[in-house]
């Protein structure tokens, strides 16, 4: 497993700024966000494995398909794996309005997106596709090899599903995964977790990357800090080098104490990357 970023803590850095911050604190790449047209950064000299897009499906949208096709076709002739998108309706607290949606034409159109492309559609964890119970039978309905999943390791969480259980239920079909950190609220009214530097907060992420070393994933883990959108994020007003120091530091910290076979090769490949610095 190698570790890679979201761009989405430094959204104007330019691809020769994000290849010095991967060389400056180990990280193998990045996972880029789309701007506002559907562009986004890449370059011969920086691994960018998959592109997130804003992308959330609900049904049958022309302009949702024509977006994704922007998007993929900017991907041919890269190496670049796979495009994220998401599905259903945000809610931050259980009260949140809901707009309705039939699966059959969220299946249909991404369909229409794998069938268009020769990469990769990823779709995440989240909303009412948080969980491996729901997102088993999606990937069976579309029935296409490039529909891939990117398991965030806090929604699953959220909606009551420990990580053994999504593990067992999709994990032939991560492609993908997102590391971040969090606690449940106080609020009872709320859905969303409190998010949280990584390490301060409840998520079992030793745990799951025992799972996911016992499961043989091949893919990356990836840091998302949603300072973007989580105000409890924003108001630490961390940089963004101390966002991804801090991230390592505890990942480095963390395989350096275990006395775990499984864990040993994971360390040593992070030190490997680090005497290179």
């Amino acid at each position: 497993m190698k570790h890679i970023f979201s761009t989405l803590p430094c959204m104007d850095y330019d691809a020769r700024r994000l290849k010095e911050l991967c060389d400056k604190y180990g990280f193998f790449g990045v996972e880029v966000r789309t701007k506002p047209d559907n562009s986004f950064v890449h370059a011969d000299f920086l691994n960018v494995i998959n592109v997130g897009s804003s992308i959330c499906i609900r049904d049958v949208n022309e302009q949702q398909l024509e977006d994704a096709k922007t998007i993929l076709s900017q991907m041919e002739n890269t190496n670049i794996l796979g495009m994220r998108v998401f599905l259903g309706n945000f809610r931050r607290r259980y009260s949140d309005p809901k707009i309705l949606f039939e699966h059959s034409e969220i299946v249909k159109s991404l369909r229409t997106m794998c069938d268009y492309t020769s990469k990769e559609i990823w779709v995440e964890t989240h909303n009412e596709y948080s969980t491996g119970r729901v997102l088993k039978t999606l990937i069976e309905d579309v029935d296409r090899g490039n529909l891939k999943i990117i398991w965030d390791i806090m929604h699953p969480i959220e909606d009551g599903e420990s990580p053994e259980e999504t593990w067992e239920l999709i994990g032939k079909y991560i492609s993908h995964v997102h590391i971040k950190d969090g606690k449940k609220r106080d609020d009872a009214t709320w859905h969303d977790y409190e998010y949280t530097p990584i390490g301060e907060g409840e998520m079992p992420i030793k745990e799951i990357i025992g799972i996911l070393n016992n499961g043989n994933y091949k893919g990356c883990l990836s840091l998302e800090w949603e300072s973007l959108w989580r105000d409890e994020l924003r108001k630490l007003d961390w940089s963004v080098d101390k966002i991804l120091k801090s991230y390592m530091d505890y990942m480095w910290l963390m395989y350096e104490h275990t006395g775990e076979e499984k864990d040993r090769s994971f360390a040593e490949e992070n030190e490997c990357i680090r005497n290179q610095l």
